[in-house]
């Protein structure tokens, strides 16, 4: 079975402007080759990536006739005070919607050796780009219909790891995501629990998503129950 939504809802998740903006473009990426140790580290590759998300999602987001803002990335610890109240333990990095920001836990992205950093890199691409998919989800509307049923929290979250995947299947080249890197990726993007949905789902909708590169392949809200689970 679909999800049953009300109109206004309807216009929001099924029919959203989002789904027809096109694909997303490859850009240019300029991400720093550092070690991935501490906090500045982490900082420093994050507001990389993140620059790179709002190059791309940015002609996308317009046509639609919303207006882009751009996101913050705050690197903490377990236990930091948030926009969204303290950090805990339960996820590595999450987005605010109540000030439109990312916060990500640095300790769980540093690198254990040289031979490991473009595996973590990647790793940490890929969180932050299902996050910014949480952000598309806010700046479109979306997210104003989320709430604490099990499967609207799964259709939120697959169709964010699909949104990440559209970017990151657009600029597979510029981020070279191949050999280590795309395995980073791939361990990221195709992991999931309770709310994310199954190992299964979340690696339909990623390669939905990346074969795509477009949002046109992330409408979960349209999508049968089975297919969220």
């Amino acid at each position: 079975m679909t999800p049953s939504c009300t109109s206004l809802e309807d216009a929001y998740l099924v029919h959203n402007p989002l789904y027809s903006a096109g694909q997303v473009p490859a850009v240019p990426c300029n991400l720093p080759d550092v070690p991935l140790k501490t906090p500045s580290d982490v900082q420093r590759s994050g507001d990389a990536m993140i620059v790179c998300l709002e190059r791309a999602w940015k002609p996308v987001v317009e046509r639609t006739d919303d207006n882009f803002l751009p996101t913050d990335l705050y690197v903490v610890t377990v236990g930091a005070r948030t926009a969204c109240g303290d950090f805990d333990d339960d996820a590595d990095a999450f987005y605010c919607s109540d000030n439109s920001d990312i916060y990500v836990d640095w300790t769980q992205h540093v690198e254990e050796s040289p031979d490991d950093r473009p595996y973590a890199s990647a790793y940490l691409l890929g969180v932050l780009a299902h996050d910014f998919g949480h952000h598309l989800q806010q700046l479109a509307g979306i997210m104003a219909y989320s709430d604490d049923s099990l499967e609207r929290s799964r259709r939120i979250e697959l169709q964010a790891s699909c949104l990440a995947a559209a970017f990151l299947g657009a600029n597979q080249a510029t981020l070279n995501l191949y050999g280590d890197r795309f395995d980073g990726y791939k361990d990221e993007a195709y992991a999931g629990d309770r709310e994310h949905g199954s190992d299964k789902n979340n690696k339909a909708w990623s390669d939905a998503g990346f074969s795509a590169k477009s949002p046109s392949a992330c409408n979960t809200w349209a999508a049968t129950a089975k297919r969220v689970s």
